[in-house]
């Protein structure tokens, strides 16, 4: 009986595995929607969370898509439907609050805290952080929530969420220094700051962009990072250039 199990455990995994690998393979190559599908199909909170994951990476490096708020629509729904699943799975918590965060762009600011969508990515975050101290991604988004909170929000909307600039700015600190050859936590603080338009923050900035480009990409997501900071680069000596650049980066 023990045999037949293993094998009925085979037969029915084994497709899950081999769509897991496609996924990865389409995420490599920046293939993102086959990779969402790939993901889907192989099922269950890791399959629904990499989906959701997958749809989120090409919001992050795609910010001229055509559809963008279709797309974060359906990054929202499958990882809901992960966390569903498995309430306790790392990964499903960060992307349901990634999707949130990119959902929340596509209404107003008290509209999205009207139903409580920051409050509730920030507790994922920070669930997931409790869990697994050691996720970079992770750590980097705790910053991104604070900063974003500050760009949205003002001074009225860190006293509302008790977020903060300089937790932000720690967060992120934090998660290059756990993973320092990880170009997207070096990009997306630079452009978080900018978009706050305060010259104290301006060469801390630049830093990381200089930074971000001397890194060597190890998959599509890590090369479309760079195409943007190259995009940014280019406009870094014009200060308002560049955070006009970076403000509009973060609403999209």
């Amino acid at each position: 009986m023990r045999f037949l199990g293993f094998l009925l455990f085979l037969f029915f995994a084994a497709p899950a595995y081999a769509d897991m690998a496609e996924a990865r393979s389409a995420y490599e190559q920046g293939h993102w929607q086959a990779a969402a599908a790939y993901a889907q199909r192989a099922g269950g909170a890791d399959g629904y969370a990499f989906a959701a994951g997958s749809l989120i990476a090409q919001l992050m490096v795609e910010p001229d898509h055509p559809d963008r708020e279709a797309l974060a629509r359906r990054a929202l729904e499958l990882a809901e439907y992960a966390y569903e699943l498995d309430g306790e799975h790392v990964e499903a918590r960060l992307r349901l609050a990634g999707a949130l965060g990119f959902r929340g762009r596509y209404m107003s600011a008290f509209r999205a805290y009207v139903q409580r969508m920051p409050h509730r990515g920030k507790r994922l975050i920070e669930d997931a952080v409790e869990a697994d101290p050691d996720n970079a991604w992770a750590v980097g988004m705790l910053g991104a929530w604070h900063l974003e909170v500050a760009r949205r929000g003002g001074q009225r909307g860190l006293n509302a969420l008790d977020a903060s600039v300089e937790a932000g700015i720690g967060f992120y600190t934090h998660a290059i220094a756990m993973e320092p050859e990880n170009p997207a936590p070096r990009f997306f603080l630079a452009v978080a700051l900018l978009a706050l338009d305060e010259p104290a923050y301006y060469d801390m900035a630049r830093e990381q962009v200089e930074i971000c480009l001397q890194i060597e990409a190890g998959d599509a997501f890590e090369q479309g990072i760079q195409s943007e900071a190259d995009v940014l680069r280019s406009m870094i000596d014009d200060r308002r250039r560049a955070t006009a650049w970076a403000d509009d980066r973060m609403r999209r």
